[in-house]
């Protein structure tokens, strides 16, 4: 037991080796870099091994790295593996704020495979309330919540407001003192209850929001007033803000004039770039500050300029005040609000303790745009009226978590079982894409390494997560024993082995399984990941005694605590149903491929159970597509609006005599009608891989990817369904959306199918795209590409325009008459009522009727009696005869 100066002045005197070095405090520790390299000395290792895991930093950070760079990774990192063995003992840190700078923090991740988090969890048991200021006098609301207040102000007044409210305060009889005053001896007086409220900015860098822990005495807070950032059009200094605010506006404005997107995304991009940069180190760098100042500049000249203006002034979420200076634009500060209102609910060792938030509204537009921009941060966030509340339970709850916090302090509860208070549980998804996603729900998460691959670490309610991916299989039939690794006699018994390159994966698993009372396999809810799973179940078993399955059909944080509080059973049926196709595949496709072998003389020949019928689909296209047929198409044109119609011919003679002989067409209207049309159910897997295929050209693997990527990374429910069924959630999800872009009148709930597990692909919040491209840009979100926007955004209008209204037409049912030929069609003219079109497009056609000459629209191909299928096509069709799954689409036609 020593200090860190004494560690650090004496290290030489200290024996080394020790099996266990533990460290309190770790921010007073980091202060000087150099105590990392003397707390490794003490664990075995020497400067040569500190000096080449310093390289390897150096050489991760470096930009733009070459082949050269990685091989030298590669090898070095190999060397460091070989060194990790000569570590003797055991390094523990402990803090609860630590967020160190030093870049020697990661010769930890190096040398002993973790790295110091910010074990920061935003989990919250907040009931989060609002009122209109005017329906409060503030000295009132305190008195009846009692004791253990924060009051905030917004951040836009000054903090000679928050003394004003002492004063305020002090007068009606409430005892309060403001966080410039903060000391050991007001803590303790407000801990006593000598001091009723503490006061405070609700911004994320006020001391009052982000420093003080007093889980057994805090119970409420009072917002005095929306938190909110104020920039200034003109000319706002700090960077952060005008990326917040700009992000905010960008889908916005981007609604009215999307002429400017790729003006605002440059501007979005660049401050994303400068923000950290302080003005010290910019007046030391006259170049850059140039161009950030010309940067200021340009974003405030647009903000000012008049159409954006008379725009803003309309908006619903923002406001706009003017005074001597210019405008002023007023957004929520969301990051202020979570992190001061999360004071009121803190985790202990009984769980989280109850927390009330009161926002006294006293802009209406600055709290609209909070209430939709906490969904960015969490969707579990609801606010409610603070009159509709039953306010006298809600205390007697807060109350009675603080009573036992404060037990807990004194010694007064025991518990008999460690485990009882937060409990080691595995979690084993498939990819680490998923892994990142879930993890990160619940705070930034502390990783670690175990046999080369990733653990990451947090925590829920009374369980400690070790999350890990097994990379999809792990096991697959043997190719030696048996009938292609299936043992045929009485029974069938397939035989199987670790994947090659899978060994290191299990062990990994297996080691982090020791750890772990209970195991949770949450691989995809489909067959393939409920073999998966159950594969995991039996390796994991001798180890382990509870192994249960956690499904959900979507990565939100709301389904995963839902699949956390209630696993199930692994679905034996729904292995043997893959085990039986895994044995099909196998023995058909090797038997297939090798009479294509031996029949070809070309060993590098395969075929499969399905690929086979698809083959020979697209051998018949082709062959089709070698005939040709003569084809007049005529073009129907009205300002913006088309008609093709297309007449084939067998006969070539008779195409063209009709050709040269068509000169106009006469369009006779048998009925005026009004019809509706409703909208196309949601994505299930094959619609969606052929919009993606037919609109952007998207191969099937491309799609699939991006699709598991959204899923993964929590945008998408899962992909890989043959449901368009819509569940109650996903219901309200399309209502809130519906009713807030275009009215009440325009949601039609539809489930579009019966009960089950699974269900369509929907996205799994109301985040438009605009939006969502504006979090990736300013750097709210990470991962995504264009690409994945585009398919993202297919999904989102599908699935909104699914819930919308039908789409009323006039219709005319017509004759068309030409020389030659006569046509029965129904044209849509015109939209009566407007419907799901809000959300996508809807055809109209030319409204034209009696005699048109076509002499110059009318046009002689000579065309394929039929084209080579689309990827698109080739789904429709595979669903249409019932081969293949949504799984193995994209992977049967690539």
């Amino acid at each position: 037991i020593t200090t860190s100066m004494f560690l650090y002045k004496n290290h030489d005197k200290i024996p080394k080796d020790f099996s266990l070095v533990f460290v309190d405090d770790v921010d007073s520790f980091l202060k000087t870099a150099k105590n990392i390299d003397k707390a490794l000395y003490l664990l075995g290792f020497d400067e040569e091994d500190i000096n080449l895991a310093l390289e390897v930093i150096k050489l991760k950070a470096k930009q733009n790295k070459t082949d050269e760079d990685w091989n030298k990774i590669n090898q070095l990192t190999e060397k460091l593996r070989k060194i990790e063995a000569k570590r003797k003992g055991v390094l523990i840190v402990s803090s609860a704020t630590s967020n160190p700078k030093s870049n020697r923090i990661k010769l930890f991740r190096e040398l002993l495979g973790f790295e110091v988090g910010t074990p920061t969890f935003y989990l919250r048991n907040i009931v989060d309330s609002y009122d209109d200021i005017e329906n409060h006098e503030l000295s009132e609301l305190i008195k009846k919540l009692g004791k253990g207040g924060l009051v905030f102000i917004p951040s836009d007044k000054k903090k000679e407001y928050a003394e004003e409210v002492k004063e305020y305060l002090t007068k009606k009889g409430v005892k309060a003192a403001t966080y410039e005053e903060i000391d050991d001896e007001i803590l303790k007086k407000y801990e006593n209850g000598k001091i009723d409220v503490l006061i405070g900015i609700s911004s994320y860098r006020n001391p009052l929001a982000r420093g003080i822990d007093l889980p057994h005495v805090i119970r409420y807070a009072i917002f005095y007033g929306v938190p909110k950032i104020v920039l200034s059009l003109k000319f706002e200094a700090n960077l952060s803000h005008l990326l917040w605010a700009l992000s905010s506006i960008r889908a916005y404005i981007l609604k009215k004039f999307p002429q400017y997107a790729i003006q605002i995304d440059k501007w979005i991009t660049q401050l994303k770039k400068y923000q950290y940069l302080t003005e010290e180190f910019l007046q030391n760098n006259p170049n850059l500050k140039e161009k950030v100042d010309n940067l200021r500049l340009e974003v405030g000249q647009f903000l000012n300029s008049e159409e954006i203006i008379n725009l803003l002034k309309e908006s619903n979420e923002v406001t706009l005040r003017k005074d001597e200076d210019g405008y002023k634009l007023v957004v929520s500060d969301v990051t202020g609000y979570l992190q001061a209102s999360g004071r009121t609910s803190r985790m202990y060792s009984g769980g989280i303790t109850k927390g009330l938030s009161v926002i006294l509204i006293d802009d209406k537009k600055a709290f609209n745009h909070l209430q939709k921009r906490v969904k960015w941060f969490s969707d579990d966030i609801e606010f409610v009226d603070f009159k509709s509340i039953e306010l006298d339970k809600i205390l007697k709850e807060i109350d009675s978590d603080r009573e036992k916090v404060r037990k807990i302090l004194k010694g007064e509860i025991k518990f008999e079982k460690v485990e009882s208070i937060l409990k080691p549980v595995l979690i084993v998804v498939e990819s680490p894409n998923k892994a990142r996603t879930i993890a990160n729900f619940f705070g930034k998460a502390i990783r670690r390494r175990v046999n080369n691959y990733e653990i990451l670490e947090t925590s829920i309610d009374d369980r400690y997560l070790m999350i890990t991916a097994s990379l999809g299989h792990i096991l697959d039939l043997n190719k030696e024993l048996g009938y292609y690794g299936v043992f045929v006699k009485d029974h069938i018994v397939p035989v199987y082995e670790a994947i090659e390159g899978k060994e290191e994966i299990i062990e990994s698993i297996r080691s982090v399984s020791f750890e772990s009372l209970e195991v949770y396999v949450a691989t995809d809810p489909d067959t393939e990941g409920e073999k998966i799973g159950w594969d995991v179940e039996l390796l994991l078993k001798p180890y382990v005694k509870n192994i249960q399955r956690m499904e959900f059909h979507e990565v939100t944080k709301k389904a995963i605590i839902n699949a956390i509080k209630n696993p199930r059973d692994f679905d034996e049926n729904l292995v043997k149903a893959q085990i039986v196709r895994r044995v099909a595949d196998r023995w058909v496709g090797f038997e297939y491929s090798q009479l294509l072998q031996k029949a070809f003389g070309k060993n590098w020949l395969s075929a499969g159970r399905v690929q086979t019928p698809v083959l020979g689909w697209i051998i018949e296209r082709e062959k089709e597509r070698k005939q040709k047929i003569y084809r007049i198409t005529i073009t129907l044109q009205q300002d913006s609006r088309k008609l093709e119609l297309d007449i084939d011919y067998q006969n070539k003679q008779d195409a063209e005599n009709i050709f040269n002989n068509l000169n106009n067409i006469e369009i006779i209207v048998k009925e005026v009608k009004e019809e509706d049309k409703n909208p196309l159910p949601p994505y299930r897997t094959d619609t969606m891989l052929k919009d993606a295929s037919d609109r952007y050209r998207f191969s099937l693997p491309k799609t699939m990817e991006l699709a598991q990527d959204l899923f993964e990374l929590g945008y998408i429910t899962y992909h890989r369904t043959d449901s368009t069924r819509v569940s109650d959630v996903g219901i309200a999800l399309a209502r809130e959306y519906i009713e807030e872009a275009f009215g009440k009148d325009y949601f039609q709930a539809r489930v579009w199918g019966e009960g089950g597990a699974h269900e369509c692909i929907r996205p799994t919040r109301a985040m438009e795209t605009e939006e969502l491209k504006s979090m990736i840009l300013s750097g709210q979100y990470e991962g995504l590409t264009f690409d994945h926007i585009k398919l993202y955004d297919l999904i989102f209008k599908r699935f909104i325009a699914s819930q919308m209204r039908a789409v009323k037409f006039k219709a005319k049912d017509v004759i068309i008459k030409g020389f030659g030929f006569e046509l029965e069609k129904v044209l849509h003219t015109d939209i009566i009522q407007d419907g799901w079109n809000k959300i996508l497009p809807a055809e109209l056609h030319p409204d034209l009727e009696g005699i048109i000459d076509i002499s110059n629209n009318k046009q002689f191909k000579i065309v394929p009696k039929a084209f080579p299928f689309t990827h698109g096509e080739l789904v429709f069709r595979m669903k249409e005869r019932g081969i293949g799954r949504p799984s193995t689409y994209a992977t049967i036609i690539a």
